[in-house]
């Protein structure tokens, strides 16, 4: 329901006045209708705006919505393409905020054990949401459950970060 300036002009102005702000959204390939120009709009949008985290869904045509009957249905190839491209857009963006969290330290809410090994404990920035983001895997040192602590991120991938306990949260 707006345009796509009003949109660039809220999350400029939240980029700006947001110190640290993860940026997260979702967004759906191959909407009726959708246009080749309008899908590299929404490709070079992404690009634009470099988002923290973003999810990308395939349209499903659900009985009972507005867009179910729409004349112009993209095909389910075309639906699976669309949505791979935006996603390696997205984790080559992901990976370069990653990237760039190298060496810093972070508060982490530490949730337990990690379901890899109980070597490990695994936590969540605030940036990481619980079960859809990447996991900040504790190598060095022990903290409960539920409780905060200071890691410094020693390595990345594409989403997860692994690093040690340099100080606990008073």
């Amino acid at each position: 329901g707006t345009s796509p300036d009003k949109i660039r002009q809220i999350l400029g102005r939240l980029r700006d006045q947001v110190p640290g702000l993860t940026m997260r959204s979702t967004l759906i390939a191959g909407f009726p209708g959708e246009t080749d120009a309008e899908f590299k709009e929404l490709c070079d949008f992404v690009e634009e705006f470099r988002f923290e985290r973003l999810g990308v869904f395939r349209y499903s045509n659900e009985e009972g919505t507005p867009a179910y009957h729409h004349p112009d249905q993209v095909d389910e190839r075309t639906k699976f393409e669309r949505q791979s491209e935006l996603l390696r857009i997205q984790g080559a963006i992901h990976r370069e905020h990653n990237d760039r969290l190298l060496g810093q330290e972070m508060q982490v809410l530490v949730d337990g054990p990690s379901e890899q090994t109980e070597l490990l404990l695994s936590g969540r920035t605030a940036g990481q949401a619980p079960e859809i983001d990447g996991t900040c895997y504790i190598n060095d040192g022990w903290a409960e459950p539920g409780s905060i602590v200071t890691v410094q991120v020693e390595q990345v991938d594409d989403y997860d970060l692994v690093g040690g306990i340099v100080a606990p949260v008073p």
